[in-house]
């Protein structure tokens, strides 16, 4: 079989559309800008593995060739890539949609016979697909529909799928590891970046820094009450990183990043002056802000029993046969599972 994962050699086709309005979608784009493959990065090395796929091939299984897939919020494309890898020999056609600007050039390294396969979407809203009615035998959403108006969601889902077309969903649990460790790290960032948190301190410790690069600035400095206090501060600040490091494992990947940020903006200081350190400052805020809106809308979208039994029973409504079990990786929650197929 060909490596699907192999560096690209050129970007694949992405249909353009319309932008749609969202105040999250710049914050996605970004994400998928810096080639990410799916959400679970830091949980999936390129694709994903585990139970997650295992559920994935047994939906792929049934496949027959010429049958049209559609893949609804595919990110970077982990449910296309794995739907190629397991049914290379099946004659599908998959088509992917995210509301986001994205990037998918793994398939740019596939053969012509695999990428042609596939069609990329971007900026598509799950409330507006642009196909014609019953034109899909399998709809597929891994963490991606549960984000969009779940009512509208399910009725354009409903209307693109063929009467005896099947549906497969993975859906964020509101108890389960994913969200749990976005709780445990939203704090953090809240933290990270308070008026009395890390990179505030940071950030005020620019100067004096710049100072320090000669030894006038450094006798200057020996001599203010005002540097002494802001450099106090900044030691105070660190304690408190290490405090929450040793109190929380889990989640603590953003503290780790955040101390080598900060470290890496005041050697900037010191070596290359004050606007490369704000600069770099600035950047690291972003990122931290993008994390955060993505955190938060994990943590809003994802669904409760009730929630996730209204879904299944907008399927049952149409004519659906409904199983919703929870997923589990190990002993780790990680998500809700939903198949849907027509009743027998």
């Amino acid at each position: 079989m060909e490596d699907l994962t192999s560096p690209p050699r050129h970007a694949p086709e992405v249909k353009p559309a319309t932008a749609v309005p969202d105040p999250n979608t710049a914050v996605w784009s970004r994400y998928w800008a810096q080639g990410a493959l799916h959400s679970c990065a830091t949980s999936y090395d390129g694709a994903y593995g585990g139970a997650l796929a295992a559920f994935w091939r047994t939906q792929f299984v049934d496949l027959k060739p010429g049958q049209q897939v559609l893949d609804i919020a595919t990110g970077n494309g982990a449910l296309p890539q794995l739907l190629l890898q397991t049914m290379a020999t099946t004659g599908f056609q998959c088509d992917a949609i995210d509301r986001a600007a994205i990037v998918p050039t793994w398939a740019a390294a596939l053969p012509p016979t695999l990428r042609e396969r596939l069609r990329f979407h971007a900026q598509i809203a799950a409330e507006q697909l642009p196909f014609a009615d019953s034109r899909f035998d399998l709809v597929i959403s891994q963490y991606g529909i549960e984000y969009a108006e779940l009512p509208q969601a399910l009725r354009e889902l409903l209307r693109v799928l063929r009467p005896d077309g099947r549906v497969a969903l993975v859906l964020h649990h509101a108890a389960s590891r994913p969200a749990l460790l976005a709780r445990i790290e939203l704090d953090h960032i809240g933290w990270l970046r308070a008026a009395d948190g890390l990179l505030a301190a940071a950030a005020d410790m620019v100067a004096p820094v710049v100072e320090a690069a000669t030894a006038e600035g450094r006798a200057r400095l020996s001599r203010s009450a005002d540097a002494e206090a802001l450099r106090q501060r900044f030691n105070a600040a660190q304690v408190a990183l290490r405090q929450r490091l040793e109190a929380r494992h889990d989640g603590a990947d953003v503290l780790q990043e955040a101390q080598d940020a900060t470290a890496r903006v005041l050697q900037l200081a010191g070596t290359r002056g004050e606007a490369a350190a704000r600069l770099a400052l600035q950047r690291f805020h972003l990122a931290l802000s993008d994390q955060q809106a993505r955190l938060t809308g994990l943590c809003e979208h994802a669904l409760d029993e009730p929630q996730v039994q209204q879904v299944g029973a907008s399927l049952r409504a149409a004519g659906r046969a409904v199983n919703i079990a929870p997923l589990h990786e190990g002993p780790h929650l990680m998500g809700w599972s939903l198949v849907a197929a027509p009743q027998r």
